[in-house]
């Protein structure tokens, strides 16, 4: 009946929990069903390096690399540090083409890293399976490219 009831008060405790948890974790909050956050109690330039290295540990290749703080730059605009990497492996790419071609517009993976403050980094991700739900035959592929994602920005946090 409770959570029937105040679904925000049980999202909130959920959060508060988190958030009281040990430092040298990664918090993790889903901001939605679709959006996956995680704090890295880290610098950005030392997460970003972490990033780089997991993405690259778990065979990914690093196809696109938008870097939003320098864009900001060239037009007079200070910010944060800010970029997004574009992520696939191509045996990845066998299961889209072969179940449902369509499927193609959802990959590259895409992770945001931001700098929160000097300490801490954000990274969030898209999950897989809310992307590749409407294709055919991709339900449980979407779901393996969850935990792989998961995977990378664990192993960044440590």
């Amino acid at each position: 009946m409770f959570r029937k009831h105040y679904p925000w008060l049980t999202a909130g405790l959920a959060v508060a929990v988190i958030a009281m948890s040990s430092p040298a974790l990664a918090q993790q909050v889903k901001v939605s069903q679709t959006i996956v956050e995680k704090v890295l109690n880290q610098p950005y330039a030392q997460a970003v390096a972490k990033i780089e290295a997991a993405i690259k540990g778990a065979r990914f290749m690093i196809i696109g690399e938008p870097n939003y703080q320098q864009m900001q730059r060239m037009v007079g605009r200070e910010r944060r540090g800010a970029k997004a990497y574009f992520i696939f492996r191509p045996d990845l790419g066998t299961p889209v083409f072969d179940n449902d071609f369509n499927a193609a517009m959802e990959i590259p993976l895409k992770i945001l890293v931001y700098e929160a403050d000097s300490n801490r980094t954000i990274v969030r991700y898209k999950l897989p399976s809310s992307a590749l739900a409407d294709y055919r035959g991709l339900g449980s592929f979407g779901n393996d490219l969850d935990k792989m994602l998961d995977n990378i920005v664990t192993a960044a946090s440590k």
